[in-house]
């Protein structure tokens, strides 16, 4: 008959070649023999996990370390298990005690700082992650997730080093290059950063890729071929870049352009674009290729030679609405203030509605919200003497919202695709930027060399939207149609 030691052996190499049921039964059998058998109940909880029974495999960790609650590495498999549930503050405390069981586990460092990181303690993350480096100064994923923080809280050049660092470790870290990518853009490091941006197609999987049977275009004379220019990433991404289209036409290209189905018809009045069609249509015959934000890359932008001439998009000249204002209205002002919640970044960039209220006071200025989706029902909550013209039910793509900022004097709006099509348009806009922005409104300055007709007003200090707002404020009084 088999000890308990010789079922745990069996048991395990049961688990780690994948048969599951085999290894769960064993653990069973043993905690019918003894219910308090602690190494069972800890590998049925590690299976439950590898399994993704998350709630069961707490359960098994929980009755663990009732008996024993000096495990350390109990407590850290109960806070990964924790945090994947959303319960953050509790994973922390077990984070805590298996660092005070075990105070030299870099392992155990680098998970607190994921759990502070997701808090928003970036100051806590920043010391758990140094501390994992210091521990163990091979460890590329705390060197990255210390670049990340650090980028936060503004100690950009101190992020890049750690990204640097990861990479020597790590070379072929994909997400550290571009994490460095997006650092090095952010400070105007445009020949590094672009060239590190190429490393983002190396973060997706082969099958979501693009595939192509023609080259890749290398940014060579086209000699009147076709080239297709396609869209990869966000709508304000494609809004940017398709500034390049002429650009790629010069080098003597026939340009097409595949894109979201909401953006087709705006597209069509870009400068060099021949033909645009939807993402999911069928394709014409090209002889090469390249996605719109490799373009600065292969062009050789520079912040000094961004193509800034504007508009390179044009609203309709004829539409279904027209805005409408009262006599008294001296200023007419579109609103945005909610981003995509699938942006990684949107926590960050999306202000809501409430920084706004003090504008909406200002005499003689109309607001009208842009805002599309679910948050463009938070206009029914505002206060009922606040009145907000909701164009929601006018803007079904983005012709009718370049209608619509063709009718205003100014848009004023957070980082979103809104924000880019409007400076396409050459309309005044005014971006609300947080405290660290995306890369590509750089740092420290109020203009954009993206889009001559725009302002940036950014945080001073993390998460301070009432000080852009009160700046905001001042400038409208100020401001002259």
């Amino acid at each position: 008959m088999n000890s308990i030691s010789d079922s745990l052996a069996i048991a395990i190499l049961h688990q780690q070649a994948g048969r599951s049921f085999q290894a769960e039964q064993i653990y069973l059998q043993i905690l019918q023999e003894q219910p308090n058998q602690i190494d069972a109940l800890y590998l049925l909880g590690t299976l439950a996990h590898q399994l993704g029974e998350t709630a069961k495999a707490i359960a098994f960790y929980r009755q663990a370390l009732a008996i024993n609650p000096a495990l350390a590495s109990v407590h850290s498999n109960l806070g990964i298990a924790l945090k994947q549930q959303g319960l953050l503050t509790e994973a922390m405390q077990h984070y805590q005690q298996a660092i005070a069981l075990q105070p030299n586990s870099a392992q155990f460092h680098y998970n607190l700082g994921l759990v502070f990181q997701e808090l928003g303690n970036l100051e806590s993350a920043k010391d758990s992650y140094r501390q994992a480096t210091i521990l163990q100064p091979n460890y590329p994923l705390a060197y990255n997730n210390l670049g990340l923080v650090l980028l936060q809280i503004g100690e950009v050049e101190a992020a890049i080093t750690c990204y640097k660092t990861a990479i020597e470790l790590q070379p072929d870290f994909a997400e550290a290059h571009q994490n460095l990518a997006e650092a090095l853009l952010l400070i105007g490091d445009f020949d590094l950063g672009f060239a590190e941006y190429e490393w983002r197609w190396q973060m997706f999987a082969p099958e979501q890729l693009p595939n192509f049977a023609t080259p890749q275009w290398d940014g060579a004379p086209l000699d009147d071929k076709t080239i297709l220019l396609y869209a990869e990433q966000g709508l304000g991404d494609t809004f940017q870049f398709i500034r390049y289209a002429d650009l790629v036409r010069d080098r003597g290209g026939r340009v097409i352009v595949a894109c979201l189905s909401a953006q087709v018809e705006l597209l069509k009045t870009v400068p060099g674009v021949a033909q645009v069609l939807a993402l999911d249509e069928e394709l014409p015959e090209f002889h090469t290729q390249a996605p719109l934000m490799s373009l600065p890359y292969l062009l050789g932008t520079t912040v000094e030679t961004i193509p800034a001439k504007i508009p390179y998009i044009f609203a309709p000249s004829s539409h279904n609405f027209q805005l409408v204002a009262s006599l008294e209205t001296k200023l007419k002002v579109g609103i945005v203030w909610a981003g995509n919640p699938g942006n990684r970044n949107d926590s960050k960039r999306t202000c809501g509605l409430q920084p706004f209220l003090p504008l909406f006071k200002i005499p003689a200025v109309e607001f009208y919200s842009l805002q599309v989706g679910k948050s463009s029902q938070e206009l029914a909550q505002l206060p009922a003497d606040i009145k907000i013209q909701d164009l929601s039910s006018y803007l079904h793509n983005f012709n009718d919202t370049a209608a619509a900022i063709a009718q205003l004097d100014l848009v004023l709006t957070i980082d979103t695709s809104v924000a880019h099509l409007a400076g396409a348009l050459g309309k005044p806009t005014w971006v609300v930027l947080p405290f660290v922005p995306d890369w590509r409104w750089l740092l420290q300055r109020e203009d954009s060399p993206w889009y001559p007709t725009m302002r940036l007003f950014r945080q001073e200090l993390v998460g301070d939207w009432a000080g852009v707002f009160a700046k905001v404020g001042r400038e409208i009084m100020k401001y002259e149609v």
